[in-house]
């Protein structure tokens, strides 16, 4: 029986390539020759023949080297049907551990069909599999001493590759959410097991994702604090976001004052985080009440460096806040601490920007070499959410700006 389908590949051409399952053989065949314009197919082992793959040319088929990658992702979710055939051999909590890695995730799969050790690991700890590939890479391992380093225990192997090597460790390693492993993650994680004392203070986080792994690299005094209990028990995404970004604020604004950063850490709800940051927020506002805040860049002449400009010109209704002076408005109008970002926009990594009509909301964007990359918060007065109608016009003008829609 033959299953055929067709896959739509980002080519320079967008071409397609025609896609058949083979039962008898037990294999996957992808035919390029449309594409190439020469005869050419992809041919890929199922797992019970060992997950080869390699390609039949005319006259002539070529072989990969040792655990080399076809330069397609066959473990991604997919609607074509003979590659969920192919799919459908690989053992289930496999495909499922595999599908999170952006890279190597094919030569993981052979090597896990031919090293049980490799198996059981990416089983019972994807994310330490993640961390010694990219170990490997990073310093040249061979694949007979990456081999093993996977035979050690798993405390063993992250104290191998420079990590902090406990099994509280391995542990909170188990519990680390991130939704695709690529290596600029890795560097994330790494940093932060590589701080023994950190990560012995997560023995009871459970929700140890990229934002409060970030946040705990700024500010490692919330970890194993109620804060870091409080961050944990938001099961809300957009309120556990909400709550992220009422902390950073408030970390910024509290400063080094040890006071007001123990009363963060103790915080042990939502209401209590808000009430602090409000607190901090108008205390701001009142202490640079008709000037400019003190973390500021100066020119020569002791005069505030005015902003870039703007990433964006905005539109009728969204206006840029054009000076340090205008922002510092904004934030003791609208009751929050957006004047605390003066500097950032003056570094050219944020901009705000205000709208009025339907609602007085205050518009933040990250900005990289001059353009939006995304929109970073979008808040009314004293930090209230956005009425949906008013929100779902600001995430137009931002779909617009990042597509290259006309601008104005």
């Amino acid at each position: 029986m033959v299953v055929a389908s067709t896959l739509q590949q980002e080519t320079t051409d967008n071409n397609s390539q025609n896609i058949y399952w083979c039962e008898h053989l037990q294999r996957l065949e992808i035919d390029w020759t449309e594409t190439l314009g020469y005869p050419c197919k992809l041919i890929v082992n199922s797992w019970e023949n060992g997950i080869e793959w390699w390609s039949e040319l005319a006259d002539e088929t070529h072989r990969p080297v040792l655990f080399a990658e076809p330069g397609l992702n066959l473990l991604a979710v997919t609607d074509s049907p003979a590659i969920r055939q192919w799919q459908s051999t690989v053992p289930e909590n496999l495909l499922s551990a595999l599908q999170r890695f952006r890279l190597w995730n094919f030569s993981l799969l052979q090597m896990a069909c031919q090293w049980q050790e490799m198996k059981d690991l990416l089983i019972s700890n994807p994310v330490l599999v993640w961390l010694a590939r990219d170990h490997m890479d990073t310093h040249k391992v061979s694949y007979g001493e990456f081999r093993q380093l996977l035979c050690l225990k798993q405390h063993q192997i992250l104290e191998t590759i420079g990590l902090t090597g406990t099994k509280s460790a391995i542990r909170s390693l188990r519990r680390v959410q991130i939704e695709i492993y690529e290596p600029c993650m890795a560097g994330l994680v790494r940093k932060f097991w590589c701080q023994p004392l950190l990560v012995a203070r997560l023995s009871h986080q459970q929700k140890i994702d990229r934002p409060f792994m970030r946040l705990a690299q700024k500010f490692p005094w919330i970890v194993g604090r109620p804060l870091a209990k409080t961050l944990d028990g938001i099961d809300c995404r957009w309120q556990y976001q909400e709550l992220i970004q009422l902390v950073t604020d408030s970390c910024q604004m509290s400063g080094n004052n040890p006071e007001r950063r123990e009363r963060l850490a103790n915080a042990r709800s939502f209401a209590a985080v808000e009430n602090i940051h409000n607190r901090l927020v108008e205390a701001l506002n009142a202490r640079h009440r008709g000037r400019l805040t003190s973390d500021i860049a100066l020119n020569d002449n002791g005069e505030p460096l005015p902003f870039p400009e703007p990433p964006h010109p905005g539109t009728a209704d969204i206006q840029p806040i054009l000076t340090p002076q205008a922002l510092t408005d904004e934030g003791r109008g609208m009751k929050h601490c957006v004047a605390s970002y003066i500097r950032r926009v003056q570094d050219g990594e944020y901009f705000v920007y205000h709208m009025e009509s339907p609602q007085s909301l205050t518009i933040g964007v990250s900005v990289m070499s001059g353009r939006i990359l995304g929109c970073d918060q979008i808040y009314g007065v004293r930090n209230a959410q956005p009425e949906q109608a008013a929100k779902d016009k600001v995430l137009a003008w931002i779909t617009e700006t990042l597509t290259g829609g006309k601008r104005g």
